[in-house]
Parts: structure tokens; sequence; C-alpha cells
């Protein structure tokens, strides 16, 4: 008996340990926008007012939510002032919850990892804007990784937001790889102790994992599966891309999809684990798009890219127990809609 009361102890405290990072709201959501590359300085875009169109529960900034690139955090407070400034933005807070991770150029510096010196003063920049309360536990670590759930069980959706800039390790650089459809110059490392989230994070993530949740997105700035073209992305760090993988599959994160930003257009790719289908839907260009970047190549992609103004647009129909990935352009039209069944979202 006394074994019995030990062993149901420990499981509450690990199952409380799992659930504590995590902010919690009972309503349920149905529609997630998301989107990445908002350059509040470029004339006005229909952007914003084509995310309002499909009235979303949510919507979550990618990274580049400005173009900060700046040690002098005065100047990035100006930047961050001229999008709150933006009427569509101010809509959209109106109407649905802000969520946000960020990219280099809200981060600080292109490109930038761990060496960004004023890493730390730009956290706060980031949090303030972005409103998170004096309690947020992103006030109280390094890095911006942070999990979000709503719902009740059965209806509930977990969103993970992770940092892939504040811990990040210098990539490997190649600039001979420019031309030949690439548009990049990175190339993966062999060097398996570059990390891309930093150990912390990871273990925090694998906890994460083993939340319960009906639908799990994880959004990361910089794309997850398609890596050809030489631009920042998980492949340039292929053992964290494995890792990610393997923790996927260990703890059999059913109706898990990725979402992703920074490349300045909009694709859809997918990898198999075993039999499950890990899909990755890239948004970017809420301001600017890139037709040449568009044409780069990835062999994971399911249908067409599309280099025009795009936001991404996750729909969930809780009673048919499915969900769409798609992709708006700058009317509000869809670029990308593509339906999955749950059951086609398990692991075996």
């Amino acid at each position: 008996m006394r074994i019995l009361l030990i062993l149901i102890a420990m499981t509450s405290c690990l199952a409380a340990e799992v659930t504590s990072d995590v902010v919690e709201n009972d309503r349920s959501i149905t529609r997630i926008a998301f989107g990445s590359c908002y350059n509040p300085h470029k004339k006005t875009t229909p952007i914003f007012d084509a995310i309002l169109q499909h009235e979303p529960d949510i919507f979550i900034f990618l990274g580049d939510n400005i173009y900060g690139d700046t040690e002098d955090m005065n100047l990035l407070k100006t930047r961050y002032r001229k999008l709150g400034a933006v009427e569509g933005y101010q809509k959209l807070r109106r109407q649905a919850q802000i969520l946000a991770t960020w990219d280099d150029h809200d981060y600080g510096v292109n490109d930038g990892g761990k060496s960004y010196p004023k890493r730390e003063e730009s956290q706060q920049v980031f949090l303030d804007f972005f409103g998170d309360p004096e309690s947020s536990v992103r006030r109280t670590r390094p890095g911006i990784y942070t999990s979000y759930s709503f719902g009740e069980p059965g209806r509930r959706v977990q969103i993970i937001l992770l940092d892939t800039r504040y811990f990040r390790d210098e990539l490997p650089r190649n600039e001979e790889l420019s031309g030949s459809g690439k548009v990049g110059w990175y190339t993966p490392t062999t060097d398996t102790t570059r990390t891309l989230l930093g150990d912390t994070q990871w273990q925090w993530l694998e906890k994460q994992l083993q939340v319960e949740a009906d639908v799990r997105i994880i959004a990361s700035s910089i794309q997850v599966l398609a890596h050809e073209k030489g631009m920042e992305n998980w492949g340039n760090v292929p053992h964290e891309q494995q890792r990610l993988f393997d923790l996927l599959q260990q703890h059999k994160a059913n109706h898990t999809v990725m979402i992703s930003g920074d490349v300045h257009y909009t694709e859809l790719s997918k990898v198999m684990l075993g039999d499950y289908p890990l899909y990755d839907l890239t948004s970017s260009g809420m301001s600017h798009a890139n037709t040449r970047w568009a044409k780069a190549p990835n062999s994971f992609r399911v249908g067409q890219s599309h280099g025009e103004i795009n936001a991404g647009l996750i729909e969930i129909d809780w009673a048919k127990q499915s969900l769409t990935l798609n992709a708006i352009n700058g009317e509000g039209s869809k670029l990308i809609e593509h339906p999955l069944e749950f059951t086609a979202l398990e692991f075996d």
C-alpha cells in the first residue's frame, strides 16, 4: 500500500511539473491565423484586413514582426511603436488574442544567434510590447519560448512557441552556395555540439510534448523541413532536427503540425516520420514577398509555393474531427487549402 501511495505521489508530481509551464485558457478555439515578416515602415498593406475576414480566435506572430536590427533599445522600442500604431494591427488586437515569438530582425540582428550582445534587453522590450504580464514565466528566464493551452479536454489546442534565436550557435556559411537555385549560403553542420534551441529549451519542449492536447501546433520562426535553398532552417543543424523528430515519435505527439515563417513566401512541406505525416506550413511576407525565393528547391513541398503577400490559417472542425491548413493572400482568398482528418495524424 505504501509503495502504491508513493507511485501515485510521483505521478502527481510529474503531471504538475509537465503542466506548470502552460498558460491555460478554457475557451474553445477553431481558427488560428499566423504570419511573419511585417515591416510597419512599408506602405499600407491589406494583409490585416484579409486576416480579419476569417475571424481568427488567435493570431500568432512568428517573427520579423518588425524590422528592428539594432543594439539601441530606444530605437527598437520606437519601431515596435510603429507596429502598434498600424490601424490593421489595432483591429486585430481587438478581435483576436495575439501570441508571438521572434526571429532575427525583431531579435535585433540579421541571422543572429546567442552572440547578439543585447539579447537580454531585447527580450524585455519584446515582452513589454506584446503585453506579457509581470507574472509571465517569460520574464523570469532567458529566451521567449512558451506554451499555451485552449479549450477543455476533447477540444484542447496546445500552441508551443519556440525560440530559435536566443540560444542558437553560429551556423556554417559557404558563400559559394549562391546560385544554381540556392538563394542562401548556409550549409548543414557536422558539429553535433552546435545547438539551435539550447539544452534548457530542449528539456522544456520534451515536457510540453507530454501535455494532453487534441491538436498541437508547434511554431518555429524558421522552416523546419525545407532546407535545400541554403537559407536559415532546421536542416542546418540536422542533429537538432532529428532530435525533434525523435521526440515527436517517442511521445506519440498525435495531431501535431508545425508552422514557420522567415522566407518571404508561403508553402506547405511534409516529411514522413514512419507512418506519421509531419507538416510544416510556412507563412511569410505579411508586408513584402519574394517571387524568386519562392522558386527555390524544396523536395518536401506539397503543391505549389506562392511568392505574394500572405498569412497562414488553421481551421479546426471539432465535429468532423479534422483540420485544414491554409494560406491566404492580401485579399483573403486561399492560396493553399489542405484538409486533414485527425485519424491521418496519429502515430502507430
